[in-house]
């Protein structure tokens, strides 16, 4: 290697594509040559999403592409190795997480500025909207999903980089995208107004720009009125502060009258702008006026089209922060390991419908004012201890000890967070049916105080089944008392296996959030996690799952997991 060998060259664009091409022939060709239908489809379906993933990672990467090299021969391993189910598919997920993050963070250190946003916003979308690839929409609303939305959303977040700086802009597309999930329409457009505000706000700008750019700016007021109005007005208030927090208050006091919410419901969705901004408790003195009505919209916007709507105002919190390392470096290590959570918990096999709440949820959060103080105070402290810690330091050895103090922070969180593991009494990924033949099954526990039971099951030819039917029952017992029973009922503690196939979907059967999913062909089967916490811990020598009486003849049910906890 030398410097001439590391420049920019035709020939190294060519042989950034290569290994993704390679590792998509390699598991295609497993995919071919798989006996097990299942396995196949999911081995294809995987081959497709690494390299969809691994080639804007190849152009993220700086030369030479390192992460694309490696992650594509882990992927194309783990795809190989390991026994199809959501073990591989999990491992995959986060093997393509892992090389995104470590190219963007390359491609920060080398400086490689100009070519980072449009390449970054393209794998994100790949991995928070992987399944599109499975049953693929008509080619040009993919072509928009995939391609013209992450693209233009780069594009926007590389003008504000312009003004406020890499960091601020970062943090805002991380929190805006990590929302959604992904760059859909409500976040882009959201940035765009934002891109549009801060572009009039630049002096040597000329007419006819300028005059795009309230085109820009006031064009989402004519896409939905709502959500619009917040967007424009957070484009405003990143341009002129006062202007646009005088524009806020009449704006929210409109909002709030046509929604008529409460004041319930506006702090509990303005509370997610300092849950994901914290920072924005001590923000820039002259953008205090911004974040005033970066939460004025956050708490007002019209949450019809999900938290997407939010996207603008939590991103204005973000470009209104204080460019002070001591608070910048904690938000920032924050909205990674949220943006990061957010991309395991959006992909294969958890495909979360909200899986930014999902992932708070593993740490033990659920959304809410005090949630949001306590994440603005630990932010604080660990701000004030970083500037303390770090007097006698240079920047960059604070900022980086500051760093890996705040990410520690979030992995006792998460591990703390986490529910214990219990005793497993099925082998993993060999489930037991309980049908017509076999209506019953039971195993021996040791005589301990079980207080929780968890059951992990799906149905099959239940889809005509009523919401709360009882499909099976749960019986503990031990020799010295009479036990406890617990009824598993369809559509809230389990469901329909095939709930996602196109022609049951159609027929609306209702189903409880899935818990893991797995390739069935060209749609999505599901199973599902049921937790029984019983009132008081008892003693059980015996576990039995039975079908209930009386439900269809044709009606299975397949447990994949039973688990008994303390």
């Amino acid at each position: 290697m030398n410097e001439q060998t590391a420049q920019p060259s035709l020939r190294n664009e060519i042989f950034r594509i290569l290994a993704p091409l390679a590792a998509l022939a390699a598991m295609a060709a497993l995919a071919a040559h798989e006996v097990n239908p299942a396995g196949a489809a999911e081995s294809a379906y995987l081959a497709v999403l690494a390299a969809a993933a691994l080639l804007p990672i190849a152009f993220l990467a700086p030369w030479p592409a390192y992460e694309v090299g490696v992650g594509a021969t882990l992927v194309t391993a783990a795809v190989w190795a390991l026994p199809p189910g959501p073990g591989r598919g999990a491992a995959v997920g986060a093997l393509l997480v892992a090389a995104l993050a470590v190219a963007a963070g390359r491609a920060l250190l080398a400086g490689e500025r100009s070519r980072l946003f449009i390449p970054l916003a393209l794998g994100i979308q790949v991995l928070l909207r992987g399944d599109l690839f499975l049953a693929p929409p008509p080619p040009l609303r993919m072509a928009v999903a995939l391609v013209a939305l992450p693209v233009v959303a780069g594009v926007a977040l590389a003008m504000l980089a312009r003004r406020h700086g890499m960091t601020l802009a970062l943090i805002a597309g991380g929190t805006a995208v990590a929302l959604a999930p992904g760059f859909n329409v409500a976040s882009t457009v959201g940035l765009i107004a934002l891109a549009a505000g801060d572009f009039l706000a630049r002096r040597e700008a000329g007419a006819l720009a300028k005059g795009a750019a309230w085109i820009a700016l006031l064009a989402p007021i004519a896409w939905a009125p709502g959500p619009g109005i917040a967007a424009a007005v957070c484009g405003l208030a990143l341009w002129r502060p006062r202007i646009g927090l005088g524009i806020a208050v009449l704006a929210a006091g409109g909002l709030a009258v046509y929604l008529h919410e409460s004041a319930g419901g506006i702090a509990l969705q303005a509370v997610w702008l300092f849950l994901l901004v914290p920072a924005a408790v001590l923000p820039d003195r002259e953008r205090l006026p911004a974040v005033i009505a970066a939460a004025l919209m956050a708490g007002t916007v019209p949450p019809f089209l999900g938290a997407a709507v939010l996207a603008a105002p939590v991103a204005l919190a973000a470009l209104s922060l204080r460019r002070d390392a001591a608070l910048l470096v904690p938000q920032a290590v924050w909205t990674g390991a949220a943006l990061a959570g957010t991309a395991l918990l959006a992909g294969y096999p958890w495909l979360r419908e909200e899986p930014l709440p999902a992932y708070l949820s593993l740490l033990g959060l659920h959304p809410g004012p005090a949630l949001a103080a306590a994440a603005a105070g630990l932010l604080l402290a660990l701000a004030g201890f970083g500037v303390w810690m770090g007097r006698g330091w240079g920047e960059p050895l604070r900022s980086a000890r500051l760093a890996g103090l705040a990410a520690a922070c979030v992995a006792l969180a998460l591990l703390a967070g986490l529910p214990t593991a219990g005793t497993a009494l099925l082998a993993p990924e060999v489930p037991v049916v309980l049908d017509a033949g076999h209506p019953a099954w039971e195993a021996k526990v040791s005589a301990r105080r079980i207080g929780s039971v968890v059951v992990e099951s799906s149905l099959s030819h239940g889809a005509a089944l009523a919401p709360g039917t009882p499909v099976a029952i749960v019986r503990l017992r031990d020799a010295g008392g009479p036990g406890s029973d617990w009824v598993l009922r369809a559509g809230e503690g389990t469901g329909e296996w095939a709930a996602r196939r196109p022609d049951v979907a159609r027929a609306g059967v209702k189903a409880p959030p899935p818990w893991i999913s797995w390739v069935a062909g060209n749609f999505l089967a599901q199973r599902y996690r049921s937790l029984w916490t019983l009132e008081r811990p008892e003693r059980a020598s015996l576990l039995r799952i039975e079908r209930a009486p009386g439900v269809p003849r044709d009606l299975s049910v397949a447990v994949y997991q039973l688990e008994i906890r303390r």
